[in-house]
């Protein structure tokens, strides 16, 4: 099994349109799971970090997947900028990244599937697709859960189900997410009762790389809180309702854009869309509320340019991805580059 390579972006669902879309452009299942008689991460010593990433990566290799089209890897074999390329394309989080000592990653080719190993448990199991195909994405995951607790003894309660690091995780140990792109709610002053009422329902709101990350690019991830007391299909399924009903509120907004604000939306993406064409510098951020605005006005029929693909864009532009390029690169001339980057990715 290879190691992970960054000479091209790893993740193929980035490249690739599902139902759903415009408004929903991924949907993802991670299964929380730790082995029994180990310590959690957190408070594991790091012989204890040793043993459970010995077992998690034996099993693996003997149940998991039998054509071996697998990267795995030891977290402190991979550089600082290897793992934090991976967080970019959201297959790690940025804390795994900070401190990778007796943590491990293995990565399905294309990035279809993931288990990271020894963040806050000892295995989380993460799908990911494109659009909203959360039945899919939860099956994905039960099949690789499966697998794996054919070789692996679980710590698991008969009343409570599976324990986890976190209290909030414990149950099914299940997280249903989507991304989704609302600039209509968020420009028309809706997005604040949206997430106050999926709130209400028992779901989180965060922005693009999950908790304690903000809001950019008008993207938001819409993820399941409770674990306990639910099978995992009804997850699956009331994420799979709720997500429906925010893309709708999206559709409907923009109608109303287009019939009440109608010129101040066309200026408005019309700017943004200047503001790439000439622009000698942007931040990552300013960049990803760019592309959102000209994005939907592509959607909306008032601007004409090449369609594209706004993760897939926008991963192309994330700090790290522009490094590759500019290995000496200094800040300056990262925030440049993605100027550059931008208009070639954009055909303009």
């Amino acid at each position: 099994m290879g190691k992970i390579k960054t000479s091209e972006p790893v993740s193929e669902w980035l490249r690739r349109r599902g139902p759903g879309y415009p408004y929903v452009l991924s949907s993802r299942a991670r299964l929380a799971r730790n082995v029994a008689g180990i310590p959690f991460p957190h408070s594991a010593s790091e012989e204890e970090l040793e043993r459970a990433r010995g077992v998690v990566l034996e099993a693996v290799a003997k149940a998991v997947d039998p054509s071996r089209e697998l990267s795995m890897n030891f977290a402190e074999e991979l550089s600082r900028d290897e793992l934090e390329f991976m967080a970019e394309e959201r297959i790690v989080s940025r804390a795994f990244a900070e401190n990778p000592k007796g943590r491990a990653i293995v990565l399905k080719s294309g990035a279809s599937w993931s288990i990271v190993v020894n963040e806050e448990d000892h295995a989380r199991i993460q799908t990911i697709l494109p659009g909203a195909q959360f039945i899919k994405v939860w099956e994905d995951a039960d099949k690789i859960d499966s697998r794996l607790e054919s070789q692996v003894q679980y710590c698991f309660d008969h009343r409570l189900g599976y324990l986890t690091s976190c209290p909030t995780n414990v149950g099914t140990g299940l997280r249903v997410s989507a991304m989704l792109h609302l600039p209509a709610l968020s420009i028309t002053g809706e997005i604040a009762k949206t997430i106050a009422a999926l709130s209400a329902h028992g779901v989180y709101v965060r922005g693009l790389y999950g908790e304690g990350s903000g809001v950019a690019g008008n993207l938001y991830q819409l993820s399941n809180r409770k674990t306990l007391g639910l099978i995992e299909e009804q997850i699956a399924l009331k994420m799979e309702s709720v997500v429906r009903q925010v893309a709708d509120k999206e559709r409907t907004e923009r109608k109303v854009l287009l019939k009440e604000r109608f010129i101040d939306t066309a200026d408005r993406v019309s700017r943004a869309l200047g503001v790439i064409e000439r622009a000698k510098r942007l931040y990552f951020y300013e960049a990803l509320e760019l592309l959102s605005l000209v994005k939907m006005g592509l959607e909306m029929e008032l601007l004409h340019v090449r369609d594209f693909n706004l993760l897939e864009v926008g991963v192309g532009i994330c700090p790290q991805h522009l490094r590759r390029m500019l290995p000496d690169a200094k800040e300056e001339d990262v925030d440049c580059e993605r100027a550059s980057q931008l208009r070639r990715l954009l055909d303009l």
